[in-house]
This record gives structure tokens, C-alpha cells and sequence, in this order.
């Protein structure tokens, strides 16, 4: 083997330990927030230190603190310094969607609308602030989805993922949680828009073209391609709506 195969080896485990990593750190996100919602730690409880967590989930002690500032920002624990971390007993942020599930007809039109505004600009700044191993972990999506297609799955959870990890990649905790406050109203929407076949082409190849703007760090680029993507959903939002007040 030569230097140069022996480096792209060395960088390809690399690329997939990041990948790996960034999968460890959702799956501890998702199994503490499981275990505040179903009252595991009621509000007001100090949940258990960093270190016996990671002993207990068996990861590392930086998965742990990274998750526990996810779950910060999202206003389910308070993390206060040299006292302990504590449930919070506040609403989650990402729950604020259910105040408009019956807001009334035009609620997925607005979505559509505000997504059209905040997504290219998030995808620009991703491709400008987001690491190597982030980048590389929106292309796996990519590829996951592209599997779940040709054997006939939905990959609803999973584009919502993606567009997660693009808001995530841009740096700017505003306009991630406001995406994240509206991710139920989300899956839920692109669930009852993608169900034309063409549709679902269209946004698995606009993926696989954002993800490359992306991974070139072509924020011009990436920002043009996810407003192509925005807008042909913006279209089926409208059309769908349509089809509703034809019934």
C-alpha cells in the first residue's frame, strides 16, 4: 500500500468515526429527552452527574455534556455549575407546535413560507461554519433516504433529520430553534405533501445536490439549491391545498 492509499484509508475511518460519533450523540439526545418526557426525572429532580451517565449509556463524557446543552437550549434542564443539572419543569420548546394543529386552513402554506425564508440562508451558513464530520453526516443522510426509497420505505424522520442538521451546522441557535419549534408541524407536513412520486424524486435529488453545495463549501451555491428546494415545496403545499377544496 502507498502513503497515498494508506492516507485516504486513514482519512475515510476517520470520516466514518465522525459520522459514527455525531449518530452516538442523537441516540443519548433522544433517550434523556424520552426520559424526562415519560417522568423518569420529574421537574425539580437533579438528574445524575455526567459521569455516572456516560457509565450508565456507555459513552463518553463528551457526548453526554453535549447532549445535556441540546436539551438546555431547548429549555428542559438547567444546567447550574457546581450544583448539578436539573429538570426544569418548563414546556419544550419543540412541543410549541401543537398550539397550531388547529390553527385552521393556510397552516402548512405558512410553513412552507417561513421554511422559504430561513432554510437558504441556514444552508448557506452551513457550508460556510459547519465541521468536516457534520457535512459528511447530511451526506449520509442523503444516501439512507436514497436506500429507503428504492425499497419502498418512507424516509419522512429522516429528511426532517437532514434539514435538522443543517439548521444545526449553521451556528446560529435563533434560527435552529425556531425551525425546531415547528419540526412536529414539519414531519407532519412533508408526510401529507410527498405522496406524488414525482415529488419525492424532486426532493431526493434536490437533497443529494445540497448535500454536495455542502460538502464543496459553496454557500452560494448550497443557498440557490435550497431555495429551489423550498420553492418546489412551496408548490406542492399549494397544490395540495388545491386538491383539498376540489373534495
Amino acid at each position: 500500500m502507498t502513503n497515498s492509499d494508506s492516507k485516504l484509508t486513514s482519512s475515510r475511518n476517520s470520516d466514518k468515526s465522525v459520522v459514527r460519533g455525531n449518530r452516538v450523540y442523537h441516540n443519548i439526545f433522544e433517550e434523556l429527552q424520552q426520559r424526562i418526557r415519560q417522568g423518569d426525572w420529574l421537574p425539580g429532580d437533579r438528574i445524575p452527574s455526567i459521569t455516572q451517565l456516560a457509565k450508565e449509556l456507555q459513552v463518553g463524557a463528551g457526548t453526554i455534556r453535549e447532549a445535556l446543552r441540546s436539551l438546555q437550549s431547548i429549555g428542559m434542564i438547567n444546567i447550574e455549575h457546581g450544583s448539578g443539572v436539573y429538570v426544569t419543569g418548563a414546556r419544550p420548546l419543540t412541543e410549541l407546535s401543537n398550539d397550531f394543529q388547529n390553527a385552521g386552513d393556510g397552516l402548512l402554506l405558512a410553513l412552507a413560507e417561513t421554511r422559504r425564508i430561513l432554510e437558504p440562508e441556514l444552508a448557506s451558513l452551513a457550508a460556510e461554519r459547519g465541521t468536516d464530520g457534520e457535512l459528511i453526516e447530511i451526506e449520509e443522510l442523503v444516501r439512507q433516504m436514497e436506500g429507503e426509497d428504492k425499497i419502498g420505505h418512507d424516509f419522512a424522520e429522516l429528511d426532517v433529520l437532514f434539514h435538522r442538521q443543517i439548521a444545526h451546522a449553521a451556528r446560529n441557535p435563533i434560527l435552529y430553534q425556531t425551525l425546531e419549534n415547528v419540526s412536529d408541524l414539519f414531519l407532519e407536513s412533508r408526510r401529507a405533501i410527498l405522496l406524488d412520486p414525482n415529488a419525492v424524486l424532486r426532493a431526493l435529488r434536490y437533497h443529494a445536490l445540497i448535500a454536495e453545495a455542502l460538502r464543496l463549501r459553496n454557500a452560494p451555491q448550497a443557498r440557490l439549491l435550497m431555495q429551489g428546494h423550498m420553492n418546489s415545496m412551496l408548490d406542492e403545499v399549494l397544490a395540495s391545498e388545491a386538491r383539498k377544496e376540489a373534495k
